[in-house]
């Protein structure tokens, strides 16, 4: 039980020192943020919510995957926890249409036309489709973009 507590002390003393910061994301895109203490460990909470990528020691760029909320610790050189960033990933709504048909659910972007997309949460056999329209669209563009050099 001491042990316990002594871990427990110990977590608490080096997140209190953490400034705590609320940043949303939208899903499927990327905002930048500024560090005010350079980082040299960054951990995500839940990587399959929301991921970062480092540009350098002080500029991120934070990208959400899918809705739900997840926390990201930055700490310091001396491995001080300096920020936990609580990522809140919300769907894009805007432009968006939602098909039920029974259970199965087809999202759609209807930005210029109505068109299916991959989302989280929709009938595996619509998503695996579209998903695999993507990837061979990604493939043949970068066999062209590879031909092309």
């Amino acid at each position: 039980m001491r042990a316990l507590f002594t871990v427990l002390a110990t977590l608490i003393a080096m997140t209190a020192s953490a400034k705590a910061e609320q940043v949303w994301l939208t899903m499927d895109q990327v905002r930048p943020y500024k560090l005010e203490t350079p980082a040299q460990n960054i951990v995500v909470g839940n990587p399959a919510i929301a991921d970062v990528t480092v540009q350098d020691n002080k500029n991120l760029l934070l990208f959400g995957k899918s809705p739900g909320l997840t926390n990201i610790y930055i700490f310091d050189e001396q491995g001080n926890a300096v920020e936990n960033l609580i990522v809140r990933v919300r769907s894009q709504n805007a432009n968006m249409l939602t098909f039920y048909k029974g259970s199965a659910r087809t999202t759609f972007n209807c930005t210029t036309n109505c068109e299916a997309t991959i989302t989280v949460g929709d009938d595996q056999a619509v998503f695996n489709e579209v998903s695999g329209q993507v990837q061979k669209k990604f493939s043949q563009a970068s066999g062209a973009a590879a031909d092309a050099e």
